[in-house]
């Protein structure tokens, strides 16, 4: 036993060396994850306790016995006796006196160790009270002292206790803080009141103070004229303590969130909050940003705190909103987004309290021009990279958020008109800085959402300023950008359209513009469509004119626009005009199909826009037709048929290329639905022929819409469907044998419509041949590393275990004999299937448990749990002998397995099937931490 201590010391003391000391990255990595698997282990408690009596292996030697220490009482403390609980804690406490003075990192090592050991320790009677006996005398005691008190409340509410029941848990909780709560308050301020100038021991006894603030221990009417809360405020004016004293302010506000119960201890803490007022004000004339920063954290909590207060008692209150005005105020836009949330909370609430609304009507008619004067850009804005442009562009969108609260305060007249008033202003200056026009127009369209379609006394106004503002692309950009803000309330002042239109289209002549004039051109034409039904002519011109020099996003989002007008046709001359904007689209088309050779690389990207502009045509133009009247786009689907068919061929296979025209045949299924049943045998055709001669999941995909559109009224020639793609699935599955994780899209967008087709057609998918050759790939399939193929694979096993235990539910009552006469009961011909399947696999729940314990992600494991438990439910006897042979593979001591398999075993013949799932959860759980994760990073399998 000797030699085993020694030589784990050993290769603890060179891992240690290693991973502070070695030039190498490898190395370090290796000797961190060798610490980590060796603190699992049993010796692990003795050498801990040897490296931190041991002066000589250093301080890192030192915080890693601590640590050590404190991890073994967590994870392992249930594994001990009472003999060795009692060793332990004797041990712990003489290592405490022992590093009293060490480092600090120790001493909150050994402390949290200690703090966890109380938990759960339940014979170690009033571990508080014990360590105030040992500790509570001398100065270094007393900091010792300190430090353990501040950690146990952290340690009791943030841990996890397997070796405690619920109730345990509770008793003991209650023990150690709540009992002892008033006890601890009343010694920290004898602490404090005798503290001196020592400002370290002050900020250990805020420290403390703040931890069992947080624990929610300390009853609020204990706060009252408390000299704590004093002090905690005047620690506020010593830069030493300041940082501290802020979270212990926030805490004490956040706690006195009770306004009812706490509007005593209230009444003392605001006469507190006002003078801070000053200091914020000195601190951003000192451009002290980590002042500010403090006392706004400070007033934010107050104002969501005592938002109730701040409203109806506006007069009293209102120094609360004003000190969080001024911080908002500060040019650190680090620091303004931390008020963000009380304005939204506030105006919500001044929504329903019209007087008070009135009395914060100037805060923020205020806040208004705060916020456009943070949105400038900056004169430097050439200087920035990437990086920091796109995260102020982001902010300047979470700034319009706060623009958005104070037009619903405000009213959009008032807020339109500051925003209308410095664009003017801005705009007339010589030579006019383009910052200064932006920033409002960029406000006009931020506060959009909440201006009233109706609006007609400035918004006029400001649409007829836009073609009048300095020719700069900052500006033409965000005047567009305002115009596609505003669609809603074009379309109820119509005679605007035809100046909107070309102000948008003028954009499309400068690059820097394009974007947002493609977004405008969107959101024009959606919400005005039947009013530029009157444009249709010029549209047509414009589309196939600006389209030609358009690609990616701008060019799908002009595609959309147009769309939508097509969309506003009447049904009876939509045919003529959906032909009209999709014909040029498919003569290119037509032209690549055509084609003697196989499109270049060039092609391809003008291939990929093209179908993309069709399956934005298909999923946008989707009238209601009657299942009885002819559907005005299905001729149109129908002349493009044999183009898509023959792209399909040439150049189907490629993977880029393949999604969009997926995509585009999975649109046309989804928006013509029945109507598109006539094509359904061409379509099933060729997304066979095409998955067969490419093994794209893409197609597999589009076969899953088919399934789950057509599958319950054609349940015949849906099976035949699955069936052909299962037979390419199968060859495809043969070729990666035992190497599913190079095909996870593939192996997901199968079992995806496996899935579509066995909630399509139940009965029909259980009594097909292809049933069980599925069955024999789903364990296959569990070898797969991916979160979302994996999961595919479980939520098809989960659909096939829930529809047999739905038909096992008393609602599934056996048929009346006049019934089972005429027609077999296929509920129960089910059923019999399904066990029977489950019973030849009877590896089934093993492999499940293999894979919770060693591969699965951590993402499914509630997904396979739950397929456990649904097991369970439609076959509990057999449920327990899988998992009692699934558990005897694995390396268990005969204690460890008789307890897991018997409490599976009572779950199951009780029925608590809930119960069945965290029984799996906390066993395989527990068995990977123990047993597995050692194993896998030191490379064993």
């Amino acid at each position: 036993m000797a030699t085993v201590a020694a030589d784990s010391l050993q290769q603890a003391v060179a891992a240690l060396n290693a991973l502070y000391n070695s030039p190498s990255s490898s190395a370090k990595k290796e000797a961190n994850l060798w610490l980590e698997d060796f603190q699992a282990k049993p010796e692990a408690w003795q050498t801990a306790v040897i490296l931190l009596t041991n002066d000589t292996v250093g301080t890192e030697a030192q915080v890693f016995g601590a640590q050590t220490m404190r991890r073994k009482i967590v994870d392992d403390f249930q594994d001990l006796d009472a003999t060795h609980r009692s060793s332990l804690r004797d041990s712990l406490l003489n290592l405490s006196v022992q590093h009293k003075s060490s480092p600090k990192i120790i001493r909150t090592q050994l402390c949290l160790a200690l703090a966890a050991l109380s938990l759960r320790m339940l014979e170690w009677d009033q571990p508080v009270n014990h360590m105030i006996t040992l500790y509570g005398s001398t100065a270094t005691d007393v900091s010792y002292l300190l430090e353990f008190l501040t950690v146990l409340p952290e340690e009791v509410n943030d841990t996890r206790c397997p070796s405690l029941t619920d109730d345990q848990y509770r008793s003991r909780s209650d023990e150690l803080l709540t009992r002892n709560a008033d006890q601890i308050l009343k010694m920290l301020i004898v602490y404090m009141e005798n503290s001196g100038g020592d400002v370290h021991l002050q900020e250990a006894i805020f420290r403390c103070f703040l931890s069992w603030l947080r624990s929610g221990d300390i009853a609020t009417r204990s706060l009252l004229n408390n000299p704590l809360l004093t002090f905690s405020f005047k620690a506020l004016q010593m830069p030493e303590l300041f940082d501290t004293a802020v979270d212990v302010v926030c805490e004490l506000i956040y706690q006195t969130k009770d306004i009812e119960e706490s509007m005593p201890v209230i009444q003392e803490i605001y006469p507190n909050l006002v003078p801070l007022r000053q200091q914020i004000a000195k601190s951003m004339e000192d451009d002290n940003e980590d002042s500010v920063r403090g006392y706004c954290k400070i007033f934010v909590e107050a104002g969501e705190c005592y938002l109730s207060l701040v409203v109806k008692h506006t007069d009293h209150f209102r120094g609360i909103v004003e000190g969080i005005a001024e911080c908002t105020s500060f040019h650190d836009l680090d620091i303004v987004p931390m008020t963000f949330r009380f304005w939204y909370q506030l105006a919500d609430e001044l929504r329903k309290n019209e007087e008070a609304r009135i009395k914060y009507q100037d805060v923020y008619e205020n806040l208004v021009d705060v916020m456009i004067k943070h949105l400038h850009y900056p004169d430097d804005l050439d200087t920035w990279n990437a990086k920091e442009r796109d995260e102020f562009k982001d902010f300047r969108h979470v700034m319009g958020d706060v623009l958005k609260d104070c037009c619903l305060i405000l009213g959009s007249r008032i807020t339109l008109g500051k925003a209308y008033v410095l664009i003017t202003q801005a705009a007339t200056k010589t030579p006019p800085k383009w910052q200064e026009v932006e920033a409002p127009l960029m406000a006009l369209r931020s506060m959009g959402a909440q201006v009233e379609p109706e609006e007609n006394e400035v918004l006029p106004e400001i649409m007829k300023l836009l073609s009048q503002l300095p020719d700069h692309p900052k500006i033409k950009y965000a005047a567009t950008l305002v115009i596609a803000r505003y669609g809603a309330w074009t379309d109820k002042h119509p005679e605007f359209i035809q100046y909107q239109l070309q102000f948008i289209s003028s954009g499309f002549e400068n690059e820097d513009v394009i974007a947002a004039s493609a977004l405008a051109m969107k959101l024009l034409c959606k919400e005005c469509s039947t009013h530029l039904l009157n444009y249709l002519n010029e549209l047509h011109s414009f589309f196939v004119g600006v389209t030609k020099k358009l690609k990616g996003m701008d060019l799908y989002e002009v595609t959309e626009a147009v769309a939508h007008v097509v969309a506003a046709v009447p049904n009876t001359e939509l045919a003529q005009v959906f032909q009209m904007f999709c014909l040029p689209i498919a003569q290119q088309l037509a032209e690549f199909a055509s084609k003697d050779q196989v499109p270049s690389e060039e092609d391809i990207p003008r291939i990929i826009d093209n179908i993309t502009q069709l399956k934005i045509f298909f999923e946008t133009v989707n009238p209601q037709v009657p299942p009885s009247e002819p559907h005005p786009c299905i001729p149109i689907v129908q002349e493009l048929w044999p183009v898509m068919d023959s792209l399909a061929d040439r150049v189907g296979g490629i993977d880029e290329v393949a999604r969009p025209l997926a995509g585009c045949w999975r649109s046309i299924v989804i928006s013509y639905r029945n109507h598109y049943a006539p094509l359904l045998p061409v379509t099933m055709a060729r997304l066979v022929k095409s998955f067969e001669q490419t093994g794209l999941g893409q197609y597999l995909w589009v076969g899953s819409r088919v399934v789950r559109e057509f599958g319950e009224q054609t349940p015949g020639p849906t099976l035949q469907f699955v069936e052909s793609l299962s037979t390419s699935m199968w060859q495809i599955l043969q070729k990666y044998a035992g190497q599913f994780n190079e095909i996870p899209d593939v192996v997901e967008d199968y079992f995806n419509l496996v899935t579509d087709t066995m909630l399509a057609c139940p009965p029909e998918y259980i009594h097909s041949a292809l049933f069980p050759t599925v069955f024999n790939a789903i364990l296959a399939s569990f070898s797969i590393k991916e979160q979302y193929s994996l999961a595919s694979v479980l939520r098809h096993c989960r659909v096939i275990l829930d529809h047999v235990n739905d038909l096992q539910r008393p609602h599934s009552a056996p048929a009346s004999a006049s019934s089972q006469s005429s027609s077999p009961r296929i509920s129960a011909i089910d059923v019999t299937i399904v066990k029977n399947q489950f019973v030849e696999h009877d590896s089934f729940v093993s492999l499940l448990l293999q894979g919770l314990i060693f591969s699965f992600p951590p993402e499914v494991h509630p997904d396979a749990t739950g397929l456990i438990k649904a097991l369970a439910m439609f076959c509990p006897e057999q449920s327990v002998l899988w998992y009692g042979k699934a558990v005897s593979a694995l390396e268990l001591t005969p204690a460890e397995m008789q307890k897991t398999v018997s409490d599976f075993t009572a779950a199951a013949s009780e029925g608590n099937w809930n119960r069945i799932k965290a029984i799996v959860h906390d066993f395989t759980t527990i068995y990977r931490r123990k047993n597995v994760l050692p194993r896998s990073r030191g490379g064993k399998k």
